[in-house]
């Protein structure tokens, strides 16, 4: 027994008690009963770990660890019991919380866990860790500073879903003695802070990035309690000795973030989002000293952004707005809410930006583009009244543009084009050096003269149209991706025979487009666009048709399946027409069922796709069972997810070691 390195145990019912030596792995798994676990190197015999006056290290060698679901096992003292684990993965114990390692990323989650110290982790055996979740902890009101800054290695901490979170414990004992210096939470290799769904304070975040000196991404999502945020002044007493006198602090100084000027160099990546009362309380200028900050995410947070792009005397008489408070550094800004008494936005100063979002304003009417010489992707969604993008032609290094089109949008361009016809001018809405595109509620007056001057565009997404008839195509040579959603009167996609490198078609809830699809398939250069096709996905199963598959002789990947929010068909089964037209599919190697309620057979003669590797079935509960002539011997991946339990132990009897077999994201052994 002393040469044991490695112990697994599962199904043992009739054991209670277990002594181990020294191991390297120990994997206890569903054992019901198991009260103790001792190890031979201790003695006297322990309850899982020595007790609190034993200072001698339990399973010193352990490197994996792994318990689950031992309800009667009693775990009274800290883990992981070495500092060589490599692999933790606890749950189903009950006087344990969940808990995971994998290669030093650890994670712990607890319903009933109100303090997180040295009594729960021993965290002299995490000093290694570089990424710490705390996840789903209702109750957690404490976390132990003298604990927490022995993880001196850490580079990642994600805390979700803690609304009772305010403050650590440390905190109650300044109140109390008020002798000595506050002792905050300090993780000097810190560089990723992600705060979700928590109650802690902003005065409770100013402590623990006082010290920080790396500071790259700082998150905070529903964090109600972080009510004020300035940039603190450089002090050698800022962040810590402050904190004695928190007898005597303001309430606002209870609720706000200082951030320190430690990160003004550092700090890359800031997202605030979802903190309704959150406002900049420094001075007119202060957040321009983030020099190294190039992603600023400002989402829900509307007393904010409108201290910050809005008001700060920034405002001109004509009502427009620059943005001359942000870093002139940054890359990619995202905007929501923006204020009701802003009217046009002019991202002045921004010449690095090269990504732009501006999301449900309904109050924006104007956007000055001409600042954005870098721009490179531009999102515009939810502004119901805006009419100018001024500049947007000129974007030369625009490449990718995600739009929601509205009617006053609309009403602008289709007199522009208008004008256009009247003078023999030729107007550009777009710049040539589109690659995606990305665009919602297109009408046919737009479309006419939208697509006529994009000579490079790849992808194309033409969504939640509902009045489009046409699509003019002819100038999209380009081509490879095509996406049309929820487009329920299009019926005509003109050219689209003259997209010879389109490899990707993507229909969803456009029932008329499948019989123009066919009617391609008659045209000339109808062959060579289809024949190059490799993934198809639609909805509507009436365009498998012979003809049509006879030409889709690259066809990689077919999907059927239903776009969200649309209504399921009537179909039950394939036709002895469209099963003829499936097998035609010699190329096929994947094929999916997404959706698709009402289905009860799978198609018969699955079997004969002899290239088939994977076949997926998602959220279709109506069928029961595996296709009586069998699979196809080519099949390596069968997945269902949301299905039937019939059908999920029809595939469980089929699994063998050449098919591999998950059914709701657990793989079958």
């Amino acid at each position: 027994m002393v040469a044991l390195k490695e112990l697994e145990l599962m199904d043992l019912n009739v054991v209670r008690e277990l002594a181990v030596p020294s191991l390297e792995k120990l994997v206890l798994i569903k054992m019901p009963n198991l009260e103790m676990c001792g190890s031979l190197t201790a003695s006297p015999p322990l309850q899982f770990l020595p007790s609190q006056g034993d200072k001698k290290i339990w399973l010193p060698s352990l490197r994996r660890l792994t318990i689950h679901d031992c309800p009667c096992l009693m775990v009274s003292h800290p883990l992981p019991p070495s500092a060589l684990i490599s692999e933790l993965s606890i749950r189903g114990v009950p006087t344990v919380p969940k808990m995971s390692i994998n290669g030093g990323w650890f994670t712990i989650e607890s319903n009933e866990l109100s303090v997180l110290d040295d009594r729960i982790l021993a965290f002299r055996n995490l000093r290694g860790i570089i990424s710490l979740e705390i996840a789903n902890c209702p109750n957690l009101v404490s976390l132990s500073s003298e604990a927490f800054n022995q993880l001196i290695a850490l580079q990642y901490l994600d805390i979700q879903g803690c609304p009772n979170l305010a403050k650590s414990n440390i905190m109650s004992e300044v109140v109390q003695e008020n002798i000595s210096p506050a002792r905050s939470i300090l993780l000097p290799s810190l560089k990723s802070l992600v705060m979700n769904k928590c109650g802690i304070t902003g005065r409770w975040l100013t402590q623990m990035l006082s010290q920080t000196q790396s500071l790259e991404k700082l998150i905070l999502t529903n964090c109600p309690a972080v009510k004020f945020l300035s940039i603190s002044e450089p002090s050698g007493t800022e962040g810590t000795s402050s904190l004695v006198s928190g007898v005597m602090m303001l309430p606002e100084d209870e609720h706000q973030l200082k951030l320190s000027c430690n990160l003004l160099c550092s700090l890359k990546r800031l997202w605030i989002q979802h903190i309704l009362d959150l406002e900049f309380c420094g001075r007119k200028g202060d957040f321009r000293g983030f020099t190294s900050l190039t992603d600023l995410f400002l989402v829900d947070c509307p007393k904010l952004v409108s201290q910050l792009v809005g008001h700060m005397g920034e405002r001109k008489d004509d009502g427009t707005v620059e943005a001359r408070l942000l870093p002139p550094s940054l890359e990619d800004l995202w905007i929501s809410q923006l204020p009701e008494n802003l009217q046009s936005f002019i991202p002045e100063g921004l010449l690095h930006l090269k990504k732009l979002s501006l999301l449900s304003s309904p109050y924006l009417k104007s956007v000055q583009l001409h600042p954005c010489i870098a721009l490179e992707e531009l999102r515009i969604w939810g502004c119901e009244h805006l009419a100018v993008l001024d500049g947007l032609q000129f974007l030369t290094s625009l490449r990718i543009l995600h739009m929601e089109m509205n009617p006053e949008l609309t009403c602008a361009w289709e007199i522009k084009l208008h004008e256009q016809e009247q003078s023999g001018n030729r107007i550009q809405l777009l710049p040539p050096s589109l690659e995606k595109l990305d665009i919602q509620k297109l009408t046919n007056g737009v479309q006419s003269g939208l697509l006529t001057c994009l000579p490079t565009i790849t992808e194309l997404a033409i969504l939640e149209s509902p009045n489009l008839t046409s699509l003019q195509l002819g100038c999209c040579r380009a081509l490879e991706e095509l996406v049309i959603r929820n487009c329920g009167l299009l019926a005509s996609m003109e050219g689209l025979q003259f997209c010879r490198n389109l490899t990707s078609l993507k229909v969803f809830n456009s029932p008329r487009v499948g019989s123009f699809l066919e009617l391609v398939t008659h045209q000339q250069g109808g062959s060579e666009i289809w024949s190059g096709l490799e993934g198809l996905q639609i909805s509507d199963t009436s365009v498998l048709s012979v003809p049509f598959c006879k030409q889709l002789t690259s066809l990689r990947l077919l999907q059927f399946g239903l776009g969200f929010g649309e209504q399921p068909e009537i179909m039950v089964s394939l036709t002895e027409d469209q099963e003829r037209a499936l097998q035609l599919l010699t190329s096929l190697q994947k094929l999916e069922f997404r959706r698709c309620q009402n289905l009860l057979l799978l198609p018969a003669n699955l079997h004969s796709l002899t290239s088939l590797e994977t076949l997926y079935i998602f959220n279709c509960k109506s069928i029961t069972r595996l296709p009586d002539m069998g699979l196809p011997a080519s099949l390596r991946n069968l997945q269902l997810f949301n299905c039937s339990e019939d059908l999920g132990a029809h595939c469980m009897m089929v699994a063998t070691e050449k098919l591999s077999v998950m059914i709701d994201n657990q793989y079958v052994d």
